[in-house]
């Protein structure tokens, strides 16, 4: 038998750094919206990742045209979205908070089926 203080020691899994695990959610959330409005986007709309790779983390929801209806995503931990090119921004750091707005305001101007 061996003696406690001999015991190996236990080797607890690596743990995620807070930061990255609040990304990860704040993305999933990001997710969500895309995958919730994706069908139900009037015609010729289309949800496009306008910088692949960089930040600010950014989508935006584009006509047949190409021209911007919102544009979405995420800096530093936090959501934002701009209905007017970046004249004005909106903020917030709860995901449900963004999917409801823009959400509701896309369904207000007639984007939504």
């Amino acid at each position: 038998m061996i003696a406690a203080a001999e015991a190996p020691p236990r080797r607890e899994a690596p743990r995620e750094p807070a930061a990255a695990s609040g990304r990860d959610a704040m993305l999933a959330a990001i997710d969500a919206l895309e995958a919730g409005l994706t069908p139900v986007l009037a015609g010729g709309l289309a949800i496009i990742r306008d910088n692949p790779g960089k930040t600010p983390q950014q989508w935006s929801i584009r006509d047949g045209d190409g021209a911007v209806v919102v544009a979405f995503g995420l800096i530093d931990r936090t959501f934002f979205w701009t209905w007017d090119g970046g004249v004005s921004n909106h903020y917030t750091k709860v995901g449900e908070t963004m999917t409801r707005v823009i959400t509701d305001e896309l369904r207000r101007f007639g984007h939504l089926r």
